[in-house]
């Protein structure tokens, strides 16, 4: 009997051991967790000059140059858009969470890059000159 009760002893204390343990991740918001997969996306699709899967998470109509611009205009002005300067920025860049809105900036020099949520998860909203 004494073995019994020793074992449940042991198996209680394990489980609340395991039960105060930090789990991976803890305490980042959820939002968070939905930006990284839809950022890890983006950023792969730039390096590999996806021009067709970055418009997939472009909302659109795009604000470029002054215009709303459609989808096919969008995969036109793609180089300008995403530079070799942008590019090489891409590969280390670390988004920024707005603190008013779900939405994160990608700062490349002078050049913003937003991402905002939307109903469908996140897009890229915005690309627009440092102020």
């Amino acid at each position: 009997m004494a073995k019994k009760a020793m074992k449940l002893l042991l198996a209680t204390a394990l489980a609340l051991v395991v039960g105060m343990t930090p789990i991976k991740g803890a305490g980042i918001k959820e939002d968070d967790k939905s930006f990284a997969p839809f950022w890890a996306q983006f950023k792969t699709a730039v390096a590999n000059k996806n021009k067709e899967a970055i418009a997939t998470m472009t909302k659109f109509p795009f604000a470029y140059g002054g215009s709303n611009v459609t989808k096919a205009d969008f995969i036109k002005k793609y180089d300008a858009i995403f530079s070799a300067k942008v590019q090489r920025c891409f590969r280390d860049a670390k988004p920024v969470k707005a603190d008013d809105r779900e939405s994160y900036s990608v700062f490349c020099g002078q050049t913003i890059f937003v991402f905002e949520k939307g109903k469908g998860g996140y897009q890229f909203t915005d690309v627009a000159e440092n102020d």
